[in-house]
């Protein structure tokens, strides 16, 4: 009986101290992005990748890398030279262990947005092993799944900045859970929450936000305290946590008027200055009071039209609006105090 072969493998050690990533040889190629298109990239890259966002926070690991020279003269055909890559990385990271560790291993920082989409690209490809099935839904029912790019989300954050720790996210109908992530990542909510229904995504979700974690810890950033649930938005035990949030997020655009009604039944028990955003908007942009239409929601909140961003979501190319609801239940306190004519 022959003896088993040893298992060929290439390591990447964290510069906080945290697990070290363990790449099986051959590397894989990737597949998957934020928008579902087929990603080009395979683990080679991901490595070299890697070794250089650790070199962009750590000076000394970047002087080390670029005394080899190797980032430059890599094979990514070669075990031979992807394990000496490795190797010197490693050492670099050792060096760097030994010497500083003990005085930053409790200082996360935060992460840059070009670092953040490298990390949520990354956890996607592993995750999502095959993004067609994330399509398998019927057209414009309540369940049809559409992704939100990584710069519509930071242009909601840019138009909410500053978000600080007073605040609460809810993304209602999460998907795979990268808007989520994006948001714990970016902002300073004290808590972001996502709910997903369908089986496949709200799967892939366990296995993105597992990937986030490892990857947040392996860089030392830090994100804010989030979690990714199976279940349905509209059942009662998430009313209270819903109900607390005070930034909301939901890509409602195929959700049907059925849902869309009950999620304007939730919306009128949010706290003033609660803020939605939506893929449609839940009152008409010139909504007036009148005596007739008391019991509409937008008698209780202000709504604006956010300026369109072309691929905003995946299953358009074209650009989608989207809209911004701010609850200010002094509009109808105002109404009733008009007299009369």
């Amino acid at each position: 009986m022959e003896p088993e072969s040893k298992k060929e493998e290439l390591t990447l050690r964290s510069p906080m101290g945290t697990s070290p990533m363990i790449y099986s040889w051959p590397l894989k190629k990737g597949k998957g992005s934020l928008r579902r298109s087929e990603d080009k990239q395979d683990e080679a890259a991901e490595i070299v990748d890697t070794i250089r966002w650790v070199c962009e926070d750590i000076s000394a690991i970047k002087e080390f890398m670029d005394s080899s020279n190797l980032l430059n003269i890599y094979n990514p055909n070669s075990f031979e030279s992807m394990t000496e890559l490795c190797n010197t990385y490693n050492k670099a990271v050792e060096k760097y262990v030994i010497n500083d560790l003990p005085s930053v291993k409790d200082k996360k920082t935060e992460v840059s947005r070009a670092h953040l989409r490298h990390i949520i690209q990354k956890c996607y490809n592993k995750s999502v092993t095959d993004p067609n099935l994330l399509n398998h839904y019927e057209a414009f029912t309540p369940e049809v799944y559409g992704e939100t790019s990584f710069e519509l989300i930071c242009q909601i954050l840019d138009k909410l900045h500053p978000i600080g720790p007073e605040n609460k996210f809810v993304d209602l109908g999460s998907g795979v859970g990268q808007v989520v992530l994006q948001v714990a990542a970016l902002s300073d909510c004290s808590h972001c929450l996502g709910i997903e229904k369908s089986n496949i995504p709200a799967k892939y979700a366990q296995d993105l936000e597992k990937g986030f974690r490892f990857w947040m810890g392996f860089y030392g950033k830090k994100y804010s305290d989030f979690k990714i649930v199976h279940g349905d938005f509209l059942d009662k035990q998430y009313r209270s946590e819903i109900l607390e949030s005070t930034i909301v997020f939901v890509n409602n655009f195929a959700f049907g008027p059925e849902v869309d009604q009950q999620l304007k039944y939730i919306f009128a028990e949010l706290n003033d200055g609660a803020r939605i955003f939506s893929s449609k908007s839940f009152c008409a942009l010139n909504f007036r009071i009148s005596e007739r239409n008391l019991s509409d929601i937008g008698t209780i909140m202000h709504v604006s039209k956010m300026d369109p961003l072309k691929g905003s979501v995946s299953w358009t190319g074209k650009p989608v609006s989207y809209y911004l609801h701010v609850i200010d239940r002094a509009k109808v306190s105002i109404f009733s105090l008009k007299p009369i004519n």
